[in-house]
């Protein structure tokens, strides 16, 4: 039996011995997000927020396919040691960096007529033309290449093969159920398969397919396709960035040896115990959050949305823009296309 990555999250925190969740922690973030949930509006309209994301006038389809390219390729953009970051320059000449860098290389291919998020292009995408569409405005290259192109190419026949040719099939199939979409996108794309084994059990993460999946209710504000009756069924996104947040609200502390290897910079495998320990704990602690913000707007008479997607998109945001507080201790370096 595999975990689900809700239940990874709990599993891993009876067993972990180098992460302790602090309710003190967990109160205090979730203080942040009752209040900017429910005095400033904080919800899933973020996606029009950046001019990066298509507007929803390119209707479900278009706005589905290009939600699934940037999903299967959205992992791993940090650069190795003395080498220069991966960067982009959007549409205004302004350059962007992480997950922001691939949005505006899939938006600059898109603008020259690169049929990017087409099923047929990407199945017999070549590394000459994955290579000029990712080119890099630094001097810096994006990571895992080869594995960029065997995932879009093989995202690419499945498609054609199974779904029409389009991931708005998967959706529709999926008939509002986000447990019936995750089952369909980690049963037939292999690059979403965030499976491994820890201490005696098969756990999940399922990042980018959990990812992939609310990235489709949140781009079209969950009506038509986007509708899903168990949307709260998803956790956190268990990567990199979020974890150095809970860690700088003090929601996680880590063990003397965890610290000490983020600090030497020490690369993890994927799998390895304490890169499960961050990711597990992760989930759990935003649980912790959800649940806590749920309490205070009961509290207060509220009835507010919240979930595990708002309260990940709220700590990522925080990353972002507090890089200079959360990087006082470096993020887990795992290179990986999971994340």
């Amino acid at each position: 039996m595999i975990l689900s990555p809700r239940e990874t999250g709990r599993y891993i925190n009876r067993e972990t011995q180098h992460i302790k969740c602090n309710p003190h922690g967990v109160n205090k973030v979730s203080e942040l997000i009752h209040k900017a949930i429910s005095k400033e509006g904080f919800n899933r309209n973020i996606w029009e927020a950046s001019e990066l994301n298509p507007r929803r006038s390119v209707g479900e389809r278009a706005m589905i396919d290009w939600v699934f390219l940037i999903d299967t390729l959205n992992f791993s953009f940090w650069p190795d040691a003395g080498t220069v970051k991966y960067a982009v320059k959007d549409h205004r000449g302004k350059l962007q960096t992480g997950y922001w860098s691939l949005c505006a290389a899939v938006n600059r291919a898109m603008r020259v007529g690169i049929p990017v998020t087409d099923a047929e292009f990407l199945a017999n995408c070549t590394m000459e033309q994955i290579s000029t569409i990712l080119k890099s405005d630094t001097e810096g290259e994006i990571p895992l290449i080869e594995e960029r192109l065997k995932a879009i190419n093989q995202a690419g026949k499945v498609l054609l093969e199974k779904f029409s040719g389009t991931f708005a099939t998967c959706v529709r199939e999926a008939e509002k159920d986000v447990e019936k979409l995750l089952d369909t996108i980690v049963d037939n794309f292999e690059s979403y398969r965030d499976i491994c084994e820890y201490k005696g059990k098969t756990i999940s993460f399922l990042k980018r397919a959990q990812i992939l999946a609310s990235d489709v209710w949140t781009a079209l504000d969950g009506k038509g396709l986007g509708e899903f009756h168990n949307i709260n069924v998803i956790t956190m996104f268990a990567d990199y960035r979020v974890p150095q947040s809970l860690v700088a609200f003090n929601v996680l502390q880590y063990s003397e040896e965890l610290k000490n290897k983020l600090k030497n910079k020490e690369d993890m495998a994927p799998g390895d115990v304490l890169e499960c320990d961050v990711r597990g704990m992760s989930i759990y602690a935003c649980d912790q959050i959800v649940q806590r913000v749920e309490e205070l707007a009961m509290e207060d008479g509220q009835q507010i949305e919240v979930n595990a997607i708002l309260v990940d998109y709220f700590l990522w945001g925080y990353a972002r823009d507090n890089r200079a507080l959360i990087e006082e201790l470096p993020f887990h370096r795992c290179r990986t296309i999971y994340y």
